[in-house]
């Protein structure tokens, strides 16, 4: 049995195709192309149509047709308003029988008419009696995909009780998990698009690399985190700049600084929000790297008594395949 999983975020997309007797992906499509192409131009065609000729490839290059897929799970923002088929978010607490529940199964002319199953979103509960939005802004809050991340990580990796799954990319995403693996709430930052536009945009272009962390420095992570603490986000910019005329450092090392001090401020976000999180037993830490071991090693300096998981490559890799199996397979089985 073949299936096609569909992962679109802000700026790239991954097609890929999963065989089910075989519990395996077979290939995988990488399309340089997400909703903010939309958002830039005004319309969804380009996403639509690279879409199309990326599912076209990855047919052509395994000998299919379509007819060969037995059907199509797409998640993240591709069932967004800049997405290809709007779902609504559902809001939290949200089961996995939620996610469920709520996926929509569509036969779309651009996909070759194969079933697909488009997964929801997720968002805060919000109490109604609030009447100032400035007043409560920080219990808002949405995503979309790293619902299937989560769910595909806790199939994989055993925990107890309450905790948190922290997803690092364009963008950071805390979600909370109860102990029954309900999700509780969310809370996301800019911190991943904040390292590419300083990086890509701004004077410090020169001072770091294009591939901004090619190795860890725990030592320059650390300094770069404190001094975020000390002195401020926008202070500890500047300093990056000041170690390139000042110092020794290569751009390595200036790179871990940098990095050391946008994590600091993607922890606070969290701390500060702790209290409606209620206890912590664990953490367990997806995306990729060098993210992933960035948020690993500087969460293990913090003076808290949560269990630290760090995912593996296989792990992550899987964590889309095994979440939207487990919300696909079901809801193609209730709309057919």
């Amino acid at each position: 049995m073949n299936v096609l999983l569909i992962d679109s975020g802000t700026t790239n997309s991954r097609i890929r195709l999963f065989n089910k007797n075989e519990n395996k992906v077979i290939d995988i499509e990488k399309i340089r192309i997400g909703v903010r192409n939309t958002a830039i131009e005004g319309h969804n065609g380009n996403l639509i149509n690279q879409l199309k000729a990326g599912i076209q490839r990855i047919l052509e290059n395994n000998q299919l047709v379509p007819s060969d897929i037995n059907y199509i799970i797409a998640s993240g923002m591709i069932t967004s308003n800049l997405g290809v088929y709007e779902i609504p978010h559902i809001t939290c607490p949200a089961s996995l029988e939620d996610f469920v529940n709520h996926s929509k199964v569509s036969h779309l002319k651009e996909f070759f008419n194969i079933p697909c199953v488009f997964v929801p979103g997720m968002k805060n509960k919000v109490s109604t009696e609030v009447g100032n939005a400035f007043d409560s802004i920080n219990q808002f809050d949405i995503m979309r995909g790293e619902e299937v991340e989560t769910f595909g990580l806790l199939k994989q990796i055993d925990v107890q009780g309450k905790g948190i799954m922290l997803l690092p990319g364009s963008h950071t995403k805390f979600v909370v998990v109860d102990e029954n693996k309900t999700l509780t709430s969310c809370l996301s930052t800019l911190g991943g698009e904040i390292l590419l536009a300083m990086q890509k945009e701004t004077i410090l272009s020169d001072a770091l690399s294009q591939d901004l962390i090619n190795c860890i420095d725990e030592k320059m992570l650390e300094q770069g985190f404190t001094a975020s603490k000390q002195f401020g986000l926008t202070r500890s910019f500047y300093h990056i700049r000041l170690l390139q005329l000042f110092s020794s450092l290569d751009a390595n090392q200036r790179a871990n600084y940098f990095v050391g001090s946008v994590i600091y401020e993607d922890i606070q976000a969290l701390l500060k929000s702790i209290d409606r999180f209620e206890k912590m037993e664990w953490i367990i830490v997806g995306g990729t790297n060098p993210l992933r071991k960035v948020f690993t090693h500087l969460l293990k300096c913090l003076d808290y008594d949560w269990k630290i998981i760090e995912a593996t490559n296989e792990q992550v890799e899987y964590s889309l395949v095994y979440g939207a199996q487990e919300i696909g397979s079901r809801s193609i089985r209730t709309f057919t």
